[in-house]
């Protein structure tokens, strides 16, 4: 906390970013993560550490001059760090503190609320699966994930895929397909969105032929369970 206090008092805080110069606890945060894409560099890093490159793939549309200002910047609030991967890979990556890490929830209910304002993607917007992965953890109920389950869940949006694996009384989302799902969901982004404000439900998208489950019987009702609703046709079960 001193470190980020320190920032905050600096000559180089007030000429790097612009300031609201208020005393006042959400002026101060934003005057730390209110800058374009500064957020979007913490939603990256909010599931693990990842390269340059990475950031940059996961940020279409920002500068490399940007993105270099935004990670110095919150390197330099104590909010991510660099860290040098060990040989094989040894590449260098960056990674949220635990301050950072502290702007999950923010983040999580960010999420919650910006789903509202999604319909269908446009023409010029890019959907990455990726960019899900907080609306899917902050949906799920981990409280209903038996401490003997040891699931895994692929949800397959567009082109993309996300893994979800409940075990231990817990969740762990990532980007990426799983390698031996016991289930695997189909779906598009505008109805994935639809099904997350709760404007549909997985029984009725299964009707419309806009969400297939494939795989084991039981680890479906387990996922609808986790994720808030039963499905109540026996048509929507998996194949």
């Amino acid at each position: 906390m001193l470190r980020i206090r320190e920032f905050a008092l600096s000559p180089r805080y007030h000429g790097f970013v612009r300031s609201y110069r208020q005393f006042c606890p959400a002026a101060r945060a934003l005057d730390l993560v209110g800058e374009r894409w500064t957020l979007l560099v913490v939603r990256e890093l909010l599931f693990g550490p990842k390269r340059y490159t990475d950031l940059q793939e996961g940020l279409p549309g920002i500068g490399p001059n940007v993105l270099a200002g935004r990670l110095r910047a919150l390197e330099d609030a104590g909010l991510v760090q660099k860290r040098r991967l060990a040989p094989p890979v040894a590449s260098t990556v960056y990674e949220l503190t635990e301050l950072g890490a502290g702007l999950r929830p923010v983040l999580m209910d960010l999420f919650q609320w910006g789903l509202q304002l999604l319909s269908t993607p446009g023409a010029d917007e890019t959907v990455k699966a990726s960019y899900w992965l907080p609306a899917i953890e902050s949906a799920a109920d981990a409280a209903a994930v038996p401490e003997e389950i040891d699931d895994v869940y692929e949800f397959r949006v567009g082109a993309e895929a996300i893994t979800v694996t409940a075990e231990d009384g817990g969740i762990a989302v990532r980007a990426g397909p799983a390698e031996s799902p016991d289930l695997i969901v189909e779906t598009d982004p505008a109805t994935f969105a639809r099904l997350g404000r709760g404007q549909l439900s997985p029984a009725e998208a299964a009707e419309q032929g806009k969400l297939a489950f494939e795989g084991d019987e039981a680890a479906a009702e387990r996922c609808a369970t986790i994720f808030g609703s039963r499905r109540e046709e026996p048509d929507a079960s998996v194949s």
